[in-house]
């Protein structure tokens, strides 16, 4: 019995030196699609790392407050008026600070300039955060003047994270010295270059300004709802909304996480600039690709027209350069994934983003290049068609 050669995979694999070309180009593209979907993604991941770290399934935000870095605050009360509702076990109110919250080293000549750094208050007696770092040093953050450094703030900043020297730096906020307990890991995102937690009378120290004439803790930027085990809490949500002045608003957490990524990724420049660079990628992987194909068609036209003179159809030549095209998908977005996981690990060691290696992006990416080779055999195939053998020989 006679077995069909496999012309597709002849043609791409018996130049070696080409097909490593090819393979390559191909690879690139498929990078570039990756780096760009990796900081996307970075840029929602880490814009809400800190509501993943918080503990609660409900969450309270004014009813003006259209993303989590935006200043509308609401009264307190409010969370003392929720913790009355049946099924909530508790209600955690945080306090935020950015951009009236300055950092700056002293112990340096001449002292360097402060820059911005994000400032999380929280009550002590609330179990609020999932972070291990801040159950173990509650006993000193309930001390005066005293933080826990995120060790994945930048280097702008001039801080060491060395215990032993973390708490020996001469540092201050808001022009009021601090001292480091110790650090703990969040990571930063596209607009909060660092970030410190501290108890909540620590913070009304640093920001006496956040309400004038009164107590600077009787506004909240936002508080958690912690649930008692087996509530509902689509039935608690809704007692909330219906109990609490419509001054606030109540949302689950994950979809206040899905509110914040889609303000990010479709209210600012900054989304649609990587959207736009993931098309460029592709873009650039149809030209490499066709260029591939078409020069491979090229330096076989007499062969093709052979066979076409033979009587083979114009559908075994479509499939014959689509089975072609997959074959260079496949082989290209291997090298290309594997080089994208190493340029996520450096770009977050560097930076401190939250870039990981998403299965939804890869299987994106992975269509998105099948459908990139498809497209340029598709547009390569229309000069072994418009060939005619009679002209070749």
């Amino acid at each position: 019995m006679l077995r069909k050669t496999p012309l597709a995979w002849k043609n791409l694999t018996h130049e070696p030196r080409r097909m490593m070309i090819a393979v390559g180009g191909v690879g690139f593209a498929v990078l570039l699609m990756f780096i760009e979907m990796g900081f996307l993604n970075a840029l929602l991941d880490s814009t809400v790392e800190v509501l993943r770290v918080m503990r609660g399934e409900l969450v309270i935000v004014s009813q003006t407050k259209f993303a989590m870095a935006a200043r509308e605050r609401f009264d307190l009360q409010r969370a003392y008026q929720a913790q009355a509702i049946p099924g909530v076990e508790g209600v955690y109110p945080v306090y935020m600070e950015t951009m009236g919250a300055i950092l700056r080293r002293r112990d340096a000549t001449p002292p360097p300039r402060g820059y911005p750094i994000r400032v999380f208050g929280f009550r002590p007696g609330d179990p609020l955060w999932k972070i291990p770092a801040v159950a173990e040093r509650l006993s000193e953050l309930r001390q005066p003047g005293v933080a826990l450094l995120d060790e994945a703030s930048r280097r702008q900043y001039g801080l060491s994270r060395r215990g032993s020297q973390l708490a020996k730096q001469d540092v201050e906020l808001t022009g009021r010295r601090l001292r480091f307990a110790g650090t703990f890991y969040l990571g930063v995102d596209f607009t909060n270059d660092g970030n410190l937690i501290m108890t909540a009378e620590n913070f009304a120290h640093y920001f006496p300004y956040r309400l004038r004439g009164s107590n600077p803790l009787n506004v909240v930027d936002l508080a958690l709802v912690k649930l008692q085990p087996g509530a509902d809490p689509l039935a608690v949500q809704r007692q909330l909304i219906e109990r609490l002045p419509d001054d606030v608003r109540v949302e689950t957490k994950e979809k206040f996480i899905e509110s914040e990524k889609k303000f990010w990724r479709k209210s600012t420049p900054i989304g649609y600039i990587f959207f736009v660079g993931t098309v460029v990628g592709f873009v650039v992987g149809v030209i490499i690709c066709y260029q591939i194909i078409y020069a491979d068609i090229s330096d076989h036209m007499r062969e093709f027209a052979t066979m076409k003179a033979m009587g083979y159809r114009t559908t075994y030549f479509f499939q014959l350069v689509l089975t072609q095209a997959a074959c260079l998908s496949v082989f290209g977005f291997v090298p290309g994934c594997l080089a994208a996981a190493g340029v996520y690990w450096l770009i977050a060691s560097i930076t401190g983003l939250t870039m990981e290696m998403k299965l939804a992006t890869t299987v994106e990416i992975l269509a998105a290049t099948l459908c990139m080779c498809s497209i340029s055999g598709l547009l390569a195939v229309r000069k072994l068609l418009s060939a005619d053998p009679a002209e070749l020989f």
